[in-house]
């Protein structure tokens, strides 16, 4: 039995008697099976162990990253574009600090908007990239100072963390009084997996690194338990109908772009609509103050 598992456990979000083979594998690996608590809904990975301390720190950056010379380029991905718009409003003007910032995706968009901004970035192949195009980038916390920070923010990082609620309660020492966490997570109850059961689906995206799936009820139970009392927790549906009507037609990703003459704001806000009040977004986004 995992540490995570055990921990989450302790927490009341899952229990290990519940837990049943909901897929044999991830995509990557076929030692890990993924595991769903039949009444929370909260999915887990079968172990962890491949997820060692220096794990990120070490991993290597994807080819398709690489970058050439002096003048530092990396992709400019849509999630990013959508996020600073979304949330922008949050970062303008405020010291920020994006954890898990990969190749500095979000500080492309919005660093110069901050009052301050950083990342924190455990691969050193990363920070590096993301060094080298002008940014600040620390590998721990321990380089931020206290109650230094208007806000926080992890975009699809807290499922990939071994010690969710360690770092949780890490977080509360950087931010300042009011300060903001701001945290967005693939979601355990998906309409890919929940409504449509689409095969390929989930042999694409069950994942080694993705250890833990949340409910709005799990996520708000670790917040709670981390010191963050007054959590909200909202659903966010990051693909539209395109994508989810080319993965049960085609059986693969990419059907917003592939399929794009069927995308439109007036659908991409009923469907966000429809599937929020369904609970079964593909996303989760909690906003929590210190007090």
């Amino acid at each position: 039995m995992s540490d995570l598992i055990i921990a989450l456990e302790k927490l009341g979000v899952l229990h290990r008697d519940r837990l049943e083979v909901y897929y044999p594998r991830v995509r990557d690996r076929e030692d890990v099976a993924v595991l769903r608590d039949t009444m929370t809904e909260v999915i887990v990975l079968s172990r962890c162990d491949h997820v060692s301390e220096t794990y990120y720190a070490e991993r290597e950056e994807k080819n398709s990253y690489s970058v050439h010379g002096t003048d530092i380029v990396t992709p400019r991905l849509e999630d990013n574009v959508r996020r600073a718009a979304e949330f922008g409003g949050y970062i303008r003007n405020k010291r920020w600090l994006d954890f898990g910032c990969g190749l500095g995706g979000m500080l492309d968009e919005m660093a110069s908007e901050a009052a301050w901004a950083a990342g924190l970035e455990p691969s050193r192949e990363r920070a590096a990239i993301v060094s080298a195009k002008g940014h600040n980038v620390v590998n721990s916390l321990d380089a931020i100072e206290d109650n230094s920070l208007d806000i926080v923010t992890l975009f699809h990082v807290f499922e990939h963390l071994t010690e969710p609620l360690e770092v949780l309660r890490s977080l509360r020492r950087v931010l300042r009084p009011e300060g903001m966490l701001l945290i967005e997570v693939p979601h355990a109850r998906d309409a890919l997996f929940t409504l449509y059961d689409c095969e390929a689906f989930k042999r694409f995206t069950f994942w080694s690194e993705h250890l833990v799936l949340h409910t709005r009820e799990s996520l708000k139970t670790l917040l709670q338990a981390a010191g963050y009392q007054n959590a909200e927790v909202a659903g966010y549906q990051r693909y539209p109908l395109a994508n989810h009507l080319y993965w049960l037609s085609k059986q693969k990703p990419g059907g917003h772009e592939k399929w794009a003459f069927l995308n439109s704001k007036n659908i991409a806000d009923q469907y966000q609509a429809l599937m929020t009040k369904l609970d079964k977004t593909d996303s989760l986004v909690a906003y929590t103050k210190i007090h």
